[in-house]
């Protein structure tokens, strides 16, 4: 099993630099909660963020054996775990809205 100390630390290319500043489209998402999400409303009172993760399988399927050896895939993917638990000090940090979006 691949261990997380031995994965390559992340080198910021500057390749995404120009996403600095763009607007989100507007994009009307169902949140688990019942309510619709417009993507340009995120974060319109603080800092928003919408995080994608890998699919969550649908209700009554079953899963094939390759998609249960993705990290994460069958529960709270490392992302989604990060978030919550950290949760309260990206509030103290400005943070409203956090998403996860399903992929």
């Amino acid at each position: 099993m691949l261990s997380l100390l031995s994965l390559p630390v992340p080198v910021d290319d500057g390749a995404t630099v120009h996403l600095v500043g763009m607007q989100m489209p507007s994009i009307r998402l169902h949140s688990t909660d019942g309510r619709t999400i417009d993507t340009t409303q995120v974060g319109s009172t603080g800092i928003g963020i919408i995080y994608v993760y890998p699919r969550t399988i649908e209700n009554g399927r079953t899963p094939s054996d390759e998609w249960n050896l993705i990290p994460g895939a069958r529960g709270c993917t490392p992302e989604a775990c990060s978030f919550r638990d950290h949760f309260t000090e990206l509030s103290r940090l400005g943070v409203v809205d956090l998403f996860g979006l399903s992929t």
